[in-house]
């Protein structure tokens, strides 16, 4: 446990140095380490009814980042660099194409500290490898076209090429043979956020059709020649490491599964871990926060807030637990989904305490900053301060492209329609979530309407 620990700050020092402190930024992270695979097991995501095929994973939150990893078997750091990786480009993850994200995490799985200043990473995978050596290389538009719900990506036996040639594309473009292909590489994410669709992005990037393309990575392949990236950088990574230690009382040891459970999708053996720890520490918070987790997942709205309020009486002091009892107060005073009108004093100054609350607990949690923003916003009483949240929530969580809906409605209701129009317009590209994108469009044709109205 020292050791995985040891060499995450090390990853993390590293990173900070090359792309800046900001990219490491993000809410806590918790390394679940089990013993092996086996004890691992009954706590993976399920796929067709079956433990997904993973050997570890990586889950990002608002309120946390979740690695889970068995600590036996000569992958284990690698499986962890490969999932802390996915954190450092989560602001790419809504517009690179898988087989770049699974490359890239492939790339920098193979991190090694080569001295007190040095690093290296992209070094030959020999399991790649052998498995490029025996399988035929995918058409680069069925590579592209794989997503989270293919079989190529979950199923056992066909996910290892789709990894295995992620890696081989990723790694003939950022570090091979062709200097022209370097030199470009970085305008493929370019291109991408301009909303251009991941083949015309990829080809207009480098210049080159997707079938020339194919052939010089059997080129690059058949050549065998995979140099690895050598990065001075001034920190000290060798430097010891503070670490302190304590251990886990029955009731978080629950709770702490149960959480992991239910951020896999697994309501319902969650709820069983929560239970138990209830059981085991009635006067704890625990238990009882955890079933308000649950019942919120299920959006079960009054069961969450009868849960949430026992743990609160409980001394709870999870900045979670405050957000969400508010956020579930508020969602019951709704008239329809999503749709708010003012509060009384007596409700508003409930969810808005609450929301102070959890931010006072966590000061950099995206979601209460949005939700506070929101909540100021429908109250109409003060939207400099609405919009402040809002703004603060982006600049939290830039990848969640929903906040901007919230941020142009601030804009718009204080008169400022033009900057409102262009939060909204950047809100049309491809790569944005449909429902976003659909309610943007409904939004730009209400800001529309006065302005037609006027004329």
């Amino acid at each position: 446990m020292a050791r995985v620990a040891g060499r995450l700050e090390q990853f993390r020092e590293a990173y900070a140095v090359l792309a800046g402190g900001q990219a490491v930024a993000s809410p806590p992270i918790v390394v679940m380490a089990f013993p092996d695979h086996a004890s691992l097991e009954p706590f993976l995501a399920l796929y067709n009814g079956k433990p997904a095929s993973v050997t570890a994973f990586f889950l990002r939150g608002s309120d946390e980042n979740l690695i889970v990893l068995p600590l036996s078997g000569a992958r284990s750091l690698g499986s962890v660099f490969h999932e802390y990786a996915h954190l450092l480009f989560r602001h790419n993850d809504r517009i690179w194409p898988l087989w770049l994200e699974e490359g890239m995490a492939e790339i920098y799985s193979t991190f090694e500290v080569t001295g007190a200043h040095g690093i290296r990473i992209g070094q030959p995978i020999e399991r790649h490898l052998g498995l490029l050596a025996q399988t035929s290389l995918l058409p680069l538009t069925d590579l592209f076209a794989v997503t989270h719900t293919s079989a190529d990506y979950n199923e056992r036996d066909r996910q290892g090429i789709f990894y295995a040639q992620s890696w081989l594309l990723t790694h003939y473009l950022m570090l091979g043979d062709n200097a022209a292909y370097r030199a470009r590489f970085g305008q493929l994410t370019a291109f991408l956020r301009q909303g251009q669709p991941p083949a015309q992005a990829f080809t207009n990037a480098f210049r080159t059709s997707l079938a020339v393309m194919e052939n010089q990575l059997r080129s690059y392949l058949e050549h065998g020649k995979f140099n690895p990236l050598d990065i001075t950088v001034k920190a000290d990574l060798t430097a010891p490491q503070p670490m302190a230690t304590r251990t886990l009382a029955p009731p978080e040891i629950c709770f702490r599964l149960g959480d992991e459970l239910l951020r896999v999708g697994r309501e319902q053996a969650a709820q069983s871990y929560f239970e138990q720890a209830q059981q085991v520490a009635p006067k704890s918070p625990l238990g009882y926060e955890g079933l308000g987790l649950v019942a919120a997942e299920r959006d079960q709205s009054e069961e969450a807030v009868r849960w949430l309020h026992q743990a609160l009486e409980r001394g709870s002091s999870s900045f979670l637990a405050h957000y969400l009892y508010a956020r579930e107060k508020y969602r019951l005073t709704a008239k329809s989904p999503g749709r708010h009108s003012r509060l009384g004093a007596d409700e508003a100054g409930e969810v808005q305490a609450e929301l102070e609350r959890a931010l006072t607990l966590m000061p950099d949690f995206g979601p209460a900053h949005e939700l506070l923003g929101f909540f100021e916003l429908a109250q109409g009483e003060n939207l400099a301060t609405a919009q402040q949240h809002l703004e603060k929530a982006i600049q939290l969580e830039p990848e969640n492209h929903a906040y901007l809906l919230s941020l142009a409605q601030a804009q718009f209701a204080r008169g400022d329609a033009p900057t409102a129009r262009r939060t909204l317009e950047s809100l049309r590209l491809p790569y944005i979530e449909a429902s976003v994108r659909s309610e943007a469009e409904q939004l730009l044709k209400e800001m529309e309407a006065p302005a037609e109205r006027g004329r």
